[in-house]
């Protein structure tokens, strides 16, 4: 069925497929790029025991974004919402060049972030609005392609700029993604309104309730210990005040008629399943792209541009395996998910053992092993997690399901690196970092192990696709 939104021309919509290809790879290069730049910028700064805090900071500034995308697209427009985004994001980062010390520098970093989840989604709503429903998959398949080469090129840049003594500068590596992409896809793609949650009020005690309790929680984390005592007036103030706001906002988001946060969700077995394996296993990504690039710059002394390959195995076993595993497991998704997602979850399990084992003197080879195991580990849970979880919810809850999946990886990722920021505030050393990402790992491992299930008589055809 062809349901194209925004009809186009075939010549002009070709260039526009290119142009969110470009701001998708623009994304992954801005991502991956920053965690090169963080550690060196905060050793410049002296500031270096801040570097959970400001990772946490991060993915939380992301997670504060996403629950917001959907209604403001409905009242601004998709595409004034994804300028919006790639707008403050690159004036953010333009003033992280210019931050004259750490805490400046952190909070234009979490700005930034913020911007970065106005438009993470954008291209694959930009892409369903222009292609028919028959397409897709080829264009997704094509936007996961360009996302593994902006991984892979944003990086290598930026370490290569660092090297050269443009530390500020380096930045700003990503820019020219966005500079090529954004002029066509302002010229040749409409501000599209929807209506899909007219009339319904805005859920802002929601967002509110949302944003100090995480808040409080993180920076609880990633504080006490260090600045001020685990049992302080300040601490058991932060922890309250987190706990309270998280408690009210559950109670509130399963009454409400149009939620911020999908809570009611987690009465869907499967789709609590995927979403706690979802949280568990952000532990790998992050902790490689995060503490085992200060290990390989700290520990073992290699370049900037060497740090920056770390995540490039993982990136490259993405791309190769990523069209070879979903097809096969599509094509009898109830008889192959089950295995395969706990192969992929072992896989984890032993990448992220070999990181446990690093020393200083330790090979880099080591590390793309365990960055390819990775790799290849994660193909399963990013691409048919959804599908799993989709076999029990009605086609109105779909899209509610699929935000909340990716809010859940988010803040994952975001309390994974304050917990460990706790950790090393006590003393501990990024090995310990190793040790806890592993433990979560194996907590997925055997979640996944008791709750991948299906009752085949119930699974809905949908499941197979």
């Amino acid at each position: 069925m062809n349901n194209i939104l925004v009809p186009i021309s075939k010549g002009k919509r070709t260039l526009f497929i290119y142009a969110v290809m470009l701001l998708y790879a623009g994304f992954a290069a801005s991502s991956y790029g920053v965690s090169v730049v963080m550690p060196r910028k905060l050793t410049a700064m002296n500031a270096m025991e801040f570097y959970a805090l400001a990772s946490a900071m991060s993915t939380l500034g992301m997670m504060l974004a996403l629950p917001l995308v959907g209604k403001l697209s409905d009242m601004f427009g998709s595409k004034a919402i994804a300028i919006f985004g790639v707008t403050l994001q690159f004036i953010t980062r333009i003033g992280m060049m210019a931050a004259p010390n750490a805490m400046i520098f952190m909070a234009l970093n979490l700005i930034s972030n913020i911007g970065l989840g106005f438009f993470v989604s954008a291209p694959f709503s930009m892409i369903a609005d222009v292609v028919s429903s028959e397409e897709r998959p080829k264009f997704y398949g094509m936007l996961t392609t360009f996302k593994a080469l902006g991984s892979l090129i944003g990086p290598l840049i930026t370490g290569q700029m660092i090297d050269s003594g443009y530390l500020n500068l380096a930045l700003g590596a990503y820019f020219p993604f966005m500079l090529i992409s954004i002029p066509f896809i302002l010229i040749l793609y409409p501000n599209r309104k929807t209506s899909r949650t007219a009339g319904a009020k805005f859920d802002f005690a929601g967002i509110f309730l949302m944003i100090i309790g995480l808040s409080c929680i993180i920076f609880w984390l990633s504080l006490a210990g260090k600045y001020f005592g685990w049992i302080s007036p300040i601490s058991i103030i932060m922890l309250v005040v987190g706990i309270l706001c998280i408690f009210i906002l559950v109670r509130i988001e399963n009454k409400h008629s149009n939620p911020s946060v999908a809570i009611n969700m987690f009465k869907k077995k499967r789709f609590t399943i995927a979403f706690l394996c979802a949280m568990l296993v952000s532990a790998f990504s992050t902790t490689l792209s995060a503490y085992v690039i200060v290990y390989t710059q700290q520990v073992m002394n290699v370049s900037s541009v060497v740090s920056s390959t770390v995540t490039m195995p993982m990136t490259i076993a993405q791309a190769v395996f990523g069209v070879i595993i979903g097809r096969y497991i599509g094509k009898k998704f109830i008889e192959r998910f089950r295995p395969m997602a706990l192969l992929s979850l072992s896989l984890l399990v032993i990448g992220m053992l070999v990181i446990c084992i690093l020393t200083p003197t330790s090979s880099m080879i080591m590390i793309y092993i365990a960055s390819t195991l990775g790799g290849i580990g994660t193909i399963v849970p990013q691409s048919t997690f959804p599908n799993f979880f989709q076999t029990e919810l009605k086609p109105q809850e779909i899209g509610a399901a699929q935000g909340m999946f990716s809010f859940g990886a988010t803040g994952g990722s975001s309390i994974f690196m304050a917990a460990t920021g706790a950790v090393l505030n006590a003393g501990g050393t990024l090995n310990h970092t190793f040790i806890i990402a592993a433990a979560c790992l194996v907590v997925a491992f055997c979640i996944g192990f008791m709750g991948f299930k299906f009752s085949y008589e119930k699974a809905v055809p949908s499941a197979s696709n």
